[in-house]
Order: C-alpha cells, then structure tokens, then sequence
C-alpha cells in the first residue's frame, strides 16, 4: 500500500525539489521576521506552503524554523532538515540556483545540501499520510534556516518549548547510520597587516565559509616599480603549485599593481585534506617574493604554523581516537582591512576528546606568535551507543531495502543531531558515491532521491509504529 502512495507523488517530489533549489537562502544579515536573511526567510515560507498544500499541519516558529506534522499521539518522531545553503562559490557548469535536470540528476546549490534531502523526507511522510497506515506516534518534519551558520534555528526551536521527538534522523550526511559527530571549534583570528616598503598588499580577501575550504583568494599587490612588478610576474610564471591549484596575473601600469588570483580547490570543512587551500599556495608563492613588515610576517606565521596542513600538527593540537579519528583543520575564508587581516579556522575533533584539550595548547601557541582571537564558536561531539535502538531500527531498515551493510559511521560533520535530545544522521549520500556538498556542482541523481524516498517513509513507519 505505502510503496503504492510513494509512486504517485514521485513526479511532485522532483517538481518540488527543483523549485526551491531555485530559491537562493544562504544566510545573510537579520530583517524584521528574518533573522537569519531574507533568503532562509523566503525558502521557509515556501516549504510551509507546500506541505500546507499536501495536507499537512503546519507552524512558524518564530521566523527562524517551521514544521510541518502528521498523525496524532503523545509522542513524536521528527526529520531534521535544514534549507539554508552555503554560497554558491565559482566554477559550475550549470546554474547553480537553476535546479536543473539533466544527465539523470537534479543540480544546484542545496540539492543534497539539505534542501533535497528534506523535501524528500516531507514527500516520504506524505506518502505515508495517503496511505492511511495507522502509527502510535506524530511524524513530524523540522525545518531550520541556520544550519550552515550555527544552527541557532533549532536552538531557538527548543528554547521556545516545541516538541522533541523520541526518534528521529537528520539526512545531512552519509549512509548508513552516523552514530559519532566531531566536535567542532570554528575560530576568528587576525593579525596586523599594515603595510610597509615598496611592495605593499592593497587588498587580501577570499572563501566562501568557514566550513568550506578556501578555493579561491585575491591580492591586489602594489609596486611602483616596474622592474619590481615584473619579477612578480616572472615569478608567477615560474610557480608550480599543488594538483589543482593555479595562479593568474593582471597587471596594471597605470596605477603600479599586480592582481593575483589564486585557485585552490574547495572540500567540505570536515575533510579539508579533500581540497586545496588557496590561502595556502597564495602564502607559498608570495614568501620568496619577500613582503616587509607585517604583511610579510602575516604569511610566514601562516605557511609555519598552518600552511597545506589540515591536522593541526603545527598548532601543537593534532590527536586522534579509534572512534571517529583525526582532528581536522580548515582556513576558510580570510580578509584584510584597516591594517588588520582576519581568517577563520575550523577544527573537527575526536569524540573522545575534550574542549579544552584543543584550546589550551593551542591558544598558547597563538598567543607566543602574537595571533589575537577574535571569536570562537563551538559545539560538542556526538556519541549514540551502535546497540542502541535507534541506531538499530536505521541500521535494519536500510539493510533491508538495499541488501547491504556496511559499517556504521563516525564524521567530522556537525549535524543538527547535536541540537537535539535521540536524532542521528541518516543519508543521503550511498557508500562509495561522490559527495559534492559544498562543491562546484553540487547534484543529486534522481535514482538515488527515489531511493531515499521509500528508505525514508519505512524508517519513519518503523519508528512511528504501527497500531496494533
């Protein structure tokens, strides 16, 4: 009867999809009812519609979440899906906010990164809806806005005394089951860069977030001379950088500057040995070219104490554990201005671990190079026992609709699993496949979408349960 239901809305599923990829919602600056920007505003309103329109209760929470509900009970299982996005970035070769179809694959921004993923999990609950399948408890499908930016959407969802399921998923990573989140530190750090001698940087600003490896950087450099500005251009000539990266060069006579551009390689923040920082190669190139002062010194602090590393070994903080591995570290987005550069740095640490057993060592070293901290923002690691019954019931509903079992997950991603009381993360992406989050090109096959479809509307039968 369900997968019966689950066929008939396939069509409305894809439309649906399509339609709010369409909707740009990366965070931008608070607006009266949009705390997070008139993007996340915008897609929330639209989602509401949507399941108003599919017959499902529906609520505002506070302009910063929405839900939307079915069936009756005391008690409720939930999906947690996000709708706010990162920055689209450069270099697609598609629309990033067109939500095309082709090759067999929805594309654009957010289509995995979670906007897909959780019109996917309204439609499996609609499916069951139409199925008139009796269940003991509420299914309810929780939006938020800020996922990509704190998470301060469900955090005010719980402040306000909403309803907490007793089970449920979050599908914002990987299958099989996530039963181990890092612990994640996301740092602002400056240093001074006023400029000094002949040879100056103007302007230094690149990323798109923190938690995004910084795939491009821009510095306009100024020199007078023109034999100066032509070793900077013979020298990026002769750069031979890491596999993916690159250099471009414009010069400009009239005012006395060189623009480089350099090209790195982005990867999720979680797995920045994935990509290539562009910082970092834009710091190889311009050490030997030998900047005065301070902005010589911003990059030769840089290259010694991060530089290409992304485990934190310079930092004195580099530590791992059997659960869930490495510590991370990720430079995502950096910028100078009034004599100041600032960059972030994003840590992902072992479950096992503390807190303090990255900040200390690492605030010591900090400090002895004379780098100031300017914010810190955390969130604590996730552990769910692999015998537990949630852990169980997902790990059994996806053997059974795929036929596989692979072994059970511990990441470096934050997940809203950690904002909430008895939620894992679950999908969407299938062992083996290529995770394009955060990436150029960001796409979701319409095959993989109709499979988390029936996984999705099972996992919440089970959870929900059936009246006897």
């Amino acid at each position: 009867m369900l997968e019966k239901h689950l066929k008939k809305i396939e069509d409305d599923l894809l439309t649906s999809i399509r339609e709010c990829v369409r909707i740009p919602s990366v965070g931008g600056d608070p607006e009266e009812g949009a705390p997070y920007g008139a993007g996340p505003r915008k897609v929330l309103d639209w989602t509401l519609a949507l399941a108003d329109r599919l017959g499902f209760r529906t609520k505002m929470v506070d302009s910063a979440a929405g839900w939307a509900e079915i069936g009756s009970g005391d008690e409720m299982v939930a999906v947690l899906g996000h709708l706010d996005v990162v920055p689209e970035g450069k270099g697609w070769s598609a629309d990033p906010w067109g939500g095309e179809l082709k090759d067999g694959m929805i594309w654009g921004r957010g289509v995995l990164d979670d906007k897909g993923p959780t019109i996917t999990a309204l439609f499996a609950a609609k499916g069951i809806l139409d199925s008139g399948i009796p269940l003991k408890r509420r299914v309810r499908i929780i939006f938020g806005t800020n996922e990509e930016r704190g998470s301060k959407c469900i955090k005010r969802y719980v402040e306000l005394g909403e309803d907490l399921p007793v089970a449920g998923f979050t599908p914002d990573a990987k299958y099989p089951v996530i039963y181990a989140e890092k612990g994640i530190l996301t740092y602002t750090l400056s240093l001074p860069f006023s400029p000094t001698g002949e040879r100056q940087i103007t302007s230094l600003t690149g990323g798109v977030a923190s938690n995004v490896v910084m795939a491009e950087v821009s510095a306009l450099l100024s020199d007078p001379r023109p034999e100066g500005r032509k070793e900077i251009l013979q020298a990026a000539k002769a750069w031979i950088g890491p596999e993916r990266s690159s250099l471009s060069t414009t010069e400009n006579e009239t005012d006395g500057t060189v623009l480089l551009e350099m090209k790195g390689h982005p990867a999720h923040g979680s797995t920045p040995e994935k990509g290539v920082n562009a910082l970092a190669c834009l710091a190889d190139f311009l050490l030997p070219l030998k900047l005065e002062g301070e902005q010589g010194k911003f990059f030769e602090t840089f290259s010694r104490l991060i530089g290409f590393e992304t485990d934190g070994s310079s930092l004195g903080v580099a530590m791992k554990d059997d659960i869930s591995g490495p510590l991370t570290a990720c430079v995502g987005v950096v910028s100078s201005k009034d004599e100041e550069v600032t960059f972030s740095l994003n840590f992902r640490y072992p479950v096992t671990k503390k807190e303090k057993e990255i900040t200390e060592p690492l605030l010591a070293v900090l400090k002895k190079n004379g780098v100031v901290v300017d914010n810190l923002s955390s969130a604590d690691p996730l552990y769910m026992p692999p015998d537990s019954r949630l852990v169980t019931t997902l790990r059994k509903i996806y053997r059974e609709e795929t036929g596989t079992d692979p072994e059970l997950l511990a990441i470096g991603g934050g997940t809203y699993a950690k904002t909430m009381p008895n939620v894992v993360a679950f999908g969407p992406v299938f062992p083996g496949q290529t995770y394009t989050i955060h990436e150029e090109d960001e796409k979701w096959s319409v095959e993989d979408i109709l499979k988390n479809l029936r996984i999705m509307a099972k996992v919440l039968v089970e959870l929900a349960e059936v009246k006897k």
